[in-house]
């Protein structure tokens, strides 16, 4: 039983952190391509 809520827990960990590192990763390509705007 503990086996169970151990790996449920350790999903949801790890989908919020690939969530997290994702939309991170966007804003940061947006600000880049908002600065290649700016640049030409």
């Amino acid at each position: 039983m503990a086996g169970v809520i151990l790996l449920t827990a350790m999903a949801i960990g790890g989908i919020s952190l690939w969530i997290k590192r994702r939309r991170v990763r966007q804003e940061f390509e947006d600000a880049s391509k908002n600065d290649e705007a700016q640049n030409y």
